[in-house]
């Protein structure tokens, strides 16, 4: 009998201001993405991610960061590259959960994405091509055809 075949990888696309929420002039992360990281056992600060994007992220520049769960085999990469004429600050996540979580940090990933001021892609998935495309050691440093930046693969622990 064969194996079941887990949906269990996500390719999304927002811009930066989604992994925050504003109160007056404090900004704190997305509770629906946050709680989906944490259960997932991935420890991001995304109040932080958003101003080092905002405030230390040159327009032309961005890395792929890599986060990884010491708990399970749950991880995301986040590509952090600004685009010369992006005026959305989009970004890009690719993340795989752990099967055993999928049937519960779902809702929370599709309600982050459905509140989303700015959807571009959420695509579900066994098998996402863009997250092995940006797993892909042999191809850093990268360059960026616009820019001429040579985009690096960090992994924070």
């Amino acid at each position: 009998m064969p194996s079941s075949i887990y949906a269990n990888e996500f390719d999304i696309c927002v811009s930066i201001s989604d992994l925050v929420s504003w109160v007056e002039d404090e900004h704190t992360p997305n509770t629906d993405l946050a709680a989906a990281l944490s259960l997932a056992g991935i420890d991001l600060d995304l109040a932080k991610l958003y101003d080092c994007y905002i405030e230390g992220t040159p327009i032309g520049t961005g890395d792929v960061h890599v986060y990884s769960s010491e708990l399970n085999k749950s991880l995301l990469v986040m590509d952090l590259y600004r685009g010369l004429t992006d005026q959305l600050d989009l970004v890009s996540a690719s993340l795989r959960l752990d099967t055993d979580l999928v049937e519960s940090l779902l809702p929370r990933l599709r309600r982050f994405f459905d509140a989303a001021d700015c959807q571009v892609l959420f695509r579900q998935s066994n098998h996402s091509q863009q997250l092995r495309s940006l797993l892909d050691q042999s191809r850093y440093p990268s360059p960026v055809d616009e820019s001429g930046y040579r985009q690096h693969l960090i992994f924070q622990f």
